[in-house]
């Protein structure tokens, strides 16, 4: 059973029919109740005609030769799909909506997996036979993105389709999801009437401090407290059940027991509630009885249509100035600003939000996400995509429910507002903590790094570098670049400061600018347009150290009237950058605040300063990696020449027992399977002497990530080259599929201290490779493991020298 959103943010439940009574009278009550005219576009005749054999016949074995899928509300079918195995490559697709349910696109949800189950099962292509005035089932097929072809003959169209995606189908789909998502989540941050359920009269209480907040945050909206005893909550009309409130509620909060949620839940179903945030703890945070109630909690949520936050949250805040609403524990609430923040701890939240509101990070919205039994960080990030007041994404994780879908969104949303993350439970033994505090799941951190590396996330380490590189990136136009110059009047914060940069891999342009202790400002006023007009130069460290009590604010002054100087300069005729647009950061070694403050320039611009030179360095480190990410090409999943991924796939399954899994490693089925993926790889035999560069692949299966690609081994024998001797690289990884953007940056992360020597034909064509092994794996689910290790010869010949895969048989 899984979740689907419509298109109109509807919730629903998707899953396989059965063989049962209830499922068949499910469909049968579906065929009556549609029009005459969908029952005929599905049928091609009256539904008396469709007796239970045909039903039997739908809903067919599972899927190897028949699948319908249903969706449903808990209570009844919504809608149909099903496909019925014609050849072995072949099966016919055909869909039912029932009437009330129409255009909200379940007819392409119902496609899209489908699709994916037929392709599991090893089905190649679909076929449909449809009436040519039934324009909006052809609406369906078209809108799928899929390469069809449309044969029309005697009022009748016949339909067919390969199953593999290609990019406009894979791009459409997640169009529609991320609207749906959108969509669904709307009660939470734009609520006109919110219940608090469990709003207590006792100052000490919960229920009475959310309610509380609430009202102190000047919500825009209408809030209604429910207490089942006391006539009123903080001089508040309160009602004895949410049954009782005049007004239809767009988002209850629930603050009771765990033993009383149920017959809440109960009445947030019959008033109609979609949006239900959960604050109360003892669900699956605590036990096994604790995660029974929790799933029979999200069944009964879901099979009306509504969506939940929590259980075990500690709220949201939306400061959206038309809402304002702060539905949770945060004592106080941050100023209006656009980052949102997401967080799997909530007093962890709550401390990010602390830290934001001292050092005036403005906040659009904030959401702890609690047990995540429903809303995930994923459904958030698709929120804020699309969100117009929010520019940057904040997380907190502890661990990723769909780290493939993660990945995806990720990469989207980072070519336009960057996305921070503070990810924890990076070692064994802080695993184990996450493991008993919640029911997170930690990957393998190398895994974890490589995925954000590959989307462009900023990585950081502290909760404290997640601010000092979110206030330099909300700071203004300035890009910054790796060659960073270092004006000073202390040479010991100038020594930490290039320790620091190098460390960090930014290049440190000699000498440091110390410009002593006299005359200080107007040292500064002179010194910083000159090296912001290097073009050398990609970005300034400023370091301080106050002499007197009044330097400081005299620094502050000449800094701003300095980069004011630089915004008059004309456009560099060389295509050089701006001096205005290089960015800068600043230290000033002062005492009694480390907080980090702010040099406001003009309307548009301010330059963070921090309490110590390293963090000014770290920061300014990930927001050049961010930059360089977000320049380079993004890259895309080429259309490969002589590439047939179906026959590799195919050798693949004839190989495989109906049961359990295969190793394939004789070289007749091998170069079979090598030959099907095409490039340039030569399968003839190669003397060791000839070879001087190894190159080791392997392709494992992340129980959590899904298939990864490694450069596991690097090894090239350099003692006919300039540069003698023996290099081992050290490993790289990628998670599949791989664009060709990513097939070079795996290449040069794994090769960089060789590639000068690797003639450009080689070098090309073991990333063709690559991307050919990212594809077939990507579309071969069978595949589990598998090894292959390549030979370069100095004429930049490729020989395969050695190849094995383990495959397993894919069940829908």
């Amino acid at each position: 059973m899984a979740r689907v959103i419509l298109r109109d943010g509807h919730v629903a439940e998707l899953r396989k029919a059965k063989n049962t009574s209830q499922d068949r009278t499910w469909i049968r009550n579906l065929l009556e109740n549609v029009s005459e005219q969908s029952r005929y576009f599905r049928f091609a005749r009256s539904h008396e005609d469709v007796d239970d054999s045909v039903i039997e016949e739908m809903i067919g074995d599972g899927g190897q030769n028949a699948l319908t899928l249903m969706c449903t509300d808990g209570h009844q079918a919504l809608a149909i799909g099903n496909y019925r195995r014609l050849d072995e490559d072949r099966a016919e697709v055909a869909f039912l909506v029932s009437e009330d349910m129409q255009e909200r696109g379940l007819g392409s949800l119902l496609l899209e997996h489908l699709a994916e189950a037929a392709y599991l099962n090893g089905i190649k292509q679909f076929e449909a036979t449809v009436l040519s005035d039934n324009e909006r089932m052809m609406n369906v097929f078209r809108a799928s993105g899929f390469a069809m072809t449309i044969n029309q003959e005697s009022g009748v169209m016949h339909v067919t389709w390969p199953l593999r995606q290609n990019e406009r189908s894979r791009g459409l789909q997640e169009t529609r999801e991320r609207l749906a998502t959108a969509a669904s989540l709307h009660g939470f941050f734009h609520p006109k009437t919110v219940a608090v359920i469990g709003a207590s009269r006792a100052p000490d209480r919960l229920g009475h401090v959310l309610f509380r907040h609430i009202l102190n945050s000047d919500f825009r909206g209408t809030v209604y407290p429910v207490n089942p005893t006391a006539p009123s909550v903080a001089a508040v009309k309160a009602y004895p059940t949410l049954k009782d409130v005049p007004e239809k509620v767009d988002l209850a909060v629930i603050v009771v027991p765990a033993n009383q949620i149920l017959s809440v839940i109960d009445d947030c179903i019959e008033v109609g509630v979609k949006s239900v945030m959960i604050l109360s703890s003892g669900f699956s945070d605590t036990d096994k009885p604790g995660t029974e109630l929790e799933h029979e909690i999200l069944n009964r949520l879901r099979s009306a249509g509504a969506r939940l936050i929590g259980p075990n949250s500690l709220g949201l805040i939306q400061m959206d100035p038309d809402v304002r609403l702060n539905a949770s524990f945060a004592p106080l609430v941050p100023e209006h600003g656009r980052v949102a923040i997401a967080s799997h701890s909530g007093a962890l939240g709550i401390t990010i939000l602390d830290y934001a509101t001292r050092i005036g990070v403005g906040v659009s919205s904030f959401v702890s996400l609690g047990n995540r039994s429903d809303v995930s960080g994923n459904d958030l990030l698709q929120y804020w995509e699309s969100d117009p007041s929010t520019d940057m994404i904040l997380l907190y994780l502890e661990s990723f429910g769909n780290p493939r879908k993660f990945s995806r969104i990720s990469r989207r949303i980072t070519r336009h507002k960057p996305i921070l993350a503070v990810k924890s439970a990076r070692t064994p033994v802080s695993v184990n903590v996450a493991k008993s505090r919640t029911v997170a799941v930690a990957a393998e951190d190398a895994t974890v790094e490589a995925m954000f590396r590959q989307t462009g996330i900023i990585r950081v380490e502290t909760l404290q570098e997640l601010f000092d590189v979110a206030v330099l990136l909300r700071s203004g136009d300035g890009h910054a670049g790796r060659r960073v110059a270092i004006v000073t009047n202390t040479a010991g914060g100038a020594v930490m400061a290039v320790d620091r940069l190098l460390r960090e891999g930014l290049e440190f342009v000699a000498p440091v600018i110390n410009i002593g202790f006299e005359s200080l400002a107007e040292s500064y006023r002179t010194v910083l347009p000159q090296v912001l007009r290097d073009e050398s130069v990609d970005a300034v460290v400023v370091l301080f150290t106050p002499v007197g009590p009044s330097d400081e604010e005299a620094v502050r002054v000449a800094i701003s009237a300095a980069l004011c100087e630089v915004a008059n300069d004309a456009p560099p005729q060389n295509g050089a950058r701006h001096p205005y647009e290089k960015a800068v950061v600043a230290n000033f070694l002062t005492t009694g605040d480390y907080r980090v403050r702010y040099l406001e320039v003009d309307a548009e611009r301010s330059i963070p300063i921090y309490p110590f030179p390293e963090q000014a360095v770290r920061a300014l480190a990930k927001v050049t990696a961010y930059h360089e990410y977000r320049d380079r090409d993004p890259g895309y999943i080429p259309d490969l020449p002589d590439f047939d991924i179906d026959l590799a796939r195919s050798v693949i399954r004839k190989r495989l027992p109906e049961n359990g899994c295969a190793e394939i490693s004789d070289d007749t089925t091998l170069k079979r399977i090598i030959r099907a993926l095409g490039g340039k790889l030569c399968l003839d035999n190669v003397s060791d002497e000839r070879v001087f560069l190894r190159v080791e692949m392997r392709i494992e299966s992340d129980p959590q990530f899904g298939p990864l690609l490694r450069l596991d081994m690097v090894e090239a024998d350099l003692s006919r080259t300039p540069v003698p001797g023996q290099v081992v690289a050290l490993p790289a990884i990628r998670l599949i599929p791989l664009t060709d953007a990513d097939a070079r940056g795996i290449w040069r992360e794994a090769i960089s201290k060789i590639e000068a020597v690797v003639p450009g034909a080689a070098r090309d064509g073991v990333q063709d490779f690559i991307l050919r092994l990212s594809q077939w794996i990507d579309n071969s689910p069978e595949v589990t493991r598998a090894t292959f290790t390549l030979g370069v010869t100095e004429d930049a010949s490729i020989y395969l020298l050695s190849s094995f895969v383990e495959a397993t048989r894919v069940e829908v």
